[in-house]
């Protein structure tokens, strides 16, 4: 009878611990919302907002491996949804159409990946005309009116590379040299980086033989280089500005037996790629902080649409306080770090691979 009664004083302190915490809880919560005038960041009442990530191939190699681990764990850490959205082929046109109709549901915030044409210009400000927060990343949209830049600087990526080509022709005895560079000519980011180039290896003994237009498809950049490599008995070098021209340069280098004897300085594409590097048949490459520029295009996004930063209460909209543009980085991978970057890679997807993105 004795251990009965112990028993329910026990179950009553313990139900009555649990009630206290509880209400404390509560308050401290409450105390919160009052003293800021906002929910706290990552607030439940929030877990129905949703913010979209568009891009036209949107199921690319490195989108899956860089971005969507980046997406997944913003969404799990301020609890609120993200979604993927856009065609997964290159189809500029239903690029631009579902930039529209994601902006027509009026999520809370849209990124957008500019990289690709300047003419994403259009309905990027069509979304901010009604309302629709709107970063872009990967290659910007200067005459849109986006809210800011989040990503790669490709003018200094472009000076980047030219360094790493004279570096890397110097460590070979070379005192003169031919590159060719290839990637979607048309874009803006790809200008920029071109410029960056040029101006770079401007009165050095490096020569910018040509720049092939890959049109986005890997098997054009295999044509291209191949064409290249005939055209140009000099040749020395390839640099390579975007993902899908990296593995048709490799394959048409193969299979002209020169492997070894160009130096190619790559952009990223897919983990696999990176094996390249590991076997000696890449000398470097360059991977954009995707991490980087969309975790932080979600944060501005998230601190934008829920009044975060709000200072005074002010019109975000007539007082913009996100920097216009934020650098996002990159990382060099060569043949002394690439098991580490790899492993990097690995960590990250077993970390996010529990985690959702909400898809189209």
């Amino acid at each position: 009878m004795k251990s009965k009664i112990v028993m329910m004083i026990l179950v009553v302190a313990i139900l009555a611990t649990m009630g206290l915490v509880g209400c404390k809880q509560q308050q401290q919560s409450a105390s919160a919302v009052t003293a800021s005038g906002n929910p706290a960041i990552g607030d439940p009442s929030r877990a129905n907002q949703e913010y979209v990530w568009i891009s036209q191939f949107s199921s690319l190699p490195t989108f899956v491996e860089r971005v969507y681990p980046a997406l997944e764990r913003f969404a799990h850490d301020y609890g609120v949804k993200v979604r993927v959205a856009g065609p997964s082929t290159v189809d500029l046109a239903g690029f631009i159409t579902t930039v529209e109709q994601e902006a027509a549901k009026r999520p809370a915030g849209i990124i957008v990946v500019g990289g690709w044409d300047d003419s994403l210009t259009e309905p990027v400000n069509k979304a901010i005309a009604m309302g629709v927060p709107v970063i872009v990343n990967d290659g910007d949209l200067p005459e849109s009116n986006r809210l800011a830049y989040c990503g790669t600087d490709w003018y200094e990526l472009g000076v980047l590379y030219a360094k790493i080509q004279l570096d890397l022709h110097s460590k070979a005895g070379l005192n003169r040299g031919e590159v060719a560079i290839i990637c979607p000519v048309n874009s803006g980011a790809m200008q920029e980086a071109i410029n960056g180039f040029k101006d770079t290896i401007d009165r050095t003994f490096l020569r910018l033989a040509t720049v092939e237009d890959n049109q986005s498809q890997i098997d054009v950049a295999a044509q291209r280089t191949s064409a290249v490599i005939s055209a140009y008995p000099n040749l020395s070098g390839i640099v390579a500005l975007d993902t899908e021209s990296g593995p048709g340069i490799v394959a048409a280098v193969d299979e002209m037996r020169k492997t070894g004897q160009l130096i190619l300085t790559l952009q990223e594409s897919g983990r696999e790629f990176l094996d390249t590097v590991r076997e000696g048949r890449v000398q470097l490459i360059l991977m954009e902080r995707y991490d980087i520029m969309n975790y932080m295009a979600l944060t501005y996004l998230y601190y934008w649409h829920n009044k975060v930063l709000n200072y005074g209460n002010m019109d975000p909209w007539k007082n913009n306080w996100i920097p216009d543009t934020f650098n996002s980085g990159v990382i060099l991978v060569t043949k002394e770090n690439v098991d580490e970057i790899i492993s990097a890679m690995d960590a990250e997807a077993q970390a996010a691979k529990n985690l959702t993105v909400y898809k189209n």
